[in-house]
């Protein structure tokens, strides 16, 4: 995509965003959509045909597993897609894997040991 096209875009959509808050969600929103559409693209690569196309082979399609991914920005669900016959190892977001940063924040040891004992 080029520069004046995302420029563009990102004007049309700065119309919408009002507060921090709005700001947050639009982010995850779109790190959600972008993420899952690069796993379908994933599949498609996997399956060797796109969706709802005729099909190559025995193995299709089999819907999706929701999966909570924790990232720098927070935690969103993620709709991951899945073949049926269980082959398909997504490179974006490994399967068995809930964190998609460099490394282990500190807001991610938070929430997920609210009780730190006193030293």
């Amino acid at each position: 995509m080029k520069d004046e096209a995302m420029l563009a875009l990102a004007k049309e959509f700065a119309k919408n965003l009002k507060t921090e808050a709005d700001l947050n969600n639009f982010s995850k929103a779109l790190k959600k959509l972008t993420v899952e559409t690069a796993l379908n693209a994933e599949l498609t690569e996997h399956l060797g045909y796109e969706k709802n196309s005729p099909r190559i082979g025995k193995n299709t399609r089999n819907g999706y597993t929701t999966k909570r991914l924790f990232t720098d920005d927070g935690e969103f669900e993620l709709d991951t897609p899945r073949d049926r016959d269980g082959t398909f190892e997504p490179q974006l977001i490994k399967k068995m894997r809930s964190s998609a940063s460099q490394g282990v924040s500190h807001k991610w040891i938070a929430k997920s040991y609210p009780y730190t004992p006193k030293a």
